[in-house]
């Protein structure tokens, strides 16, 4: 962590944290939301990503919070993934909380393996392509 914090200086990369859903909807709106706000306080940008939303109230609901908090959302094209739309856009936080991404990092192997990929990129400036999960590049 310490090794991100002082490469983190410069500014070279901007961290997004995915809170990935198959269904939101009116009853579970709102837990969805705080998972995705919990679980994105240590990125500049966090995201809201659901394959389906149910309801225009459940619509409604998230716009109130996403206003609020500055999550963003995304509705996942399950087919096509690059036709995916940004239908709330996440508000830039800043600073990286440091504090959240060292505690997730001890309780989370693959958030570790995540910071040891910044980490490598703060300090080389290359991203090697075979290093990051990019679903579909196998295919």
């Amino acid at each position: 962590m310490r090794d991100c914090v002082t490469q983190y200086a410069d500014k070279r990369t901007k961290l997004w944290s995915f809170e990935a859903k198959l269904l939101i909807n009116r009853s579970n709106a709102r837990e969805c939301f705080f998972q995705a706000v919990s679980n994105s306080s240590w990125a500049n940008f966090g995201y809201l990503v659901a394959a389906e939303i149910g309801g225009t109230d459940t619509l409604k609901e998230l716009r109130m919070l996403f206003a609020a908090h500055g999550i963003g959302l995304i509705k996942l094209d399950m087919e096509n993934p690059t036709d995916s739309q940004v239908l709330i856009p996440a508000r830039e936080r800043d600073e990286i909380d440091w504090d959240m991404a060292n505690r997730l990092a001890t309780e989370n192997r693959d958030f570790l393996e995540y910071v040891k990929l910044v980490k490598q990129f703060y300090q080389t400036g290359e991203a090697q392509l075979g290093d990051w999960d990019f679903p579909g590049l196998d295919d």
